[in-house]
């Protein structure tokens, strides 16, 4: 996918920070390094102001943050450190990460689960929220009008988190009115435990896959940037668990020549 010819200007679409350089780094990487502009832009980024939600309070304090330090901004900061390592830029949204926002009868949206480093998010769909989907859809709209890609790339949320199936049926959107290609990358590390099914928003379908694989020094550059998100790295990696050798291991996996890759898929209209 890097090597199209058409993608002179890529515009990456993450829900989060880290998920664009988690799933798709090694891509970012080798496009920019092939001379192709490329920005990520990172919906879900805002400024989060206490009281946080014990959902919130219980991820600080995993990510190796104290109460008295600005959690949010300390994850920015990270982010623009890893693009920068990529090669690519970033603009970063001012909608606020599930684990900030409540539900519309005030309970917090996220919830914790007890002995595991991991959340319970009230499930919903893109719909149910229709303000929040507006809002996202024009911040996008404004994105896209600014950079002018000529590609967007943005993650199949086969986990089904609610934010990453926002971003995604938002940037389909926008793309589909202005005429804009779109692929999809896999989400990673998610699918290395089993891939889920990409649901799209009625009238839109995937294409065949994309597995070709990057260059040596792109891998190694998405490996080295995400050793750059240091809060996230104490969730996904450490003694009982090696998110390298996963993602080499899912790569090889899928890869038809056993370089490394990352899935990718065309975004296409009924």
């Amino acid at each position: 996918m890097s090597s199209d010819p058409d993608a002179t200007r890529l515009l990456a679409i993450s829900a989060h920070l880290d998920d664009a350089a988690l799933s798709f780094g090694a891509g970012l990487a080798q496009a920019a390094q092939d001379g192709v502009k490329v920005t990520v832009y990172t919906v879900f980024a805002g400024t989060a102001a206490a009281p946080y939600s014990p959902a919130a309070e219980r991820m600080h304090s995993i990510w190796g943050f104290s109460p008295d330090q600005d959690a949010p901004l300390q994850r920015r900061n990270e982010d623009i450190a890893a693009l920068d390592h990529l090669g690519v830029g970033y603009r970063h949204g001012r909608f606020l990460d599930s684990i900030y926002r409540k539900r519309p009868d005030g309970r917090w949206l996220a919830d914790n689960v007890a002995g595991r480093q991991k959340l319970a998010i009230s499930k919903q769909s893109p719909q149910d929220d229709p303000e929040l989907f507006a809002a996202v859809r024009d911040d996008i709209k404004s994105v896209v009008d600014e950079y002018d890609p000529t590609l967007i790339v943005t993650c199949a949320a086969i986990s089904s988190h609610i934010d990453n199936e926002i971003a995604r049926d938002a940037a389909l959107i926008v793309a589909h009115d202005k005429g804009i290609p779109v692929r999809l990358w896999e989400d990673l590390p998610h699918a290395t435990f089993g891939r889920g099914a990409a649901e799209l928003p009625q009238g839109f379908r995937l294409g065949p896959p994309d597995f070709s694989s990057v260059k040596p020094t792109a891998r190694t550059r998405k490996f080295e940037a995400l050793k750059l998100y240091p809060s996230q790295m104490l969730m996904l990696t450490g003694p009982d668990k090696d998110l390298f050798a996963q993602l080499d291991a899912h790569a090889r996996k899928n890869s038809p020549d056993g370089g490394y890759s990352e899935t990718t898929w065309p975004v296409l209209r009924d």
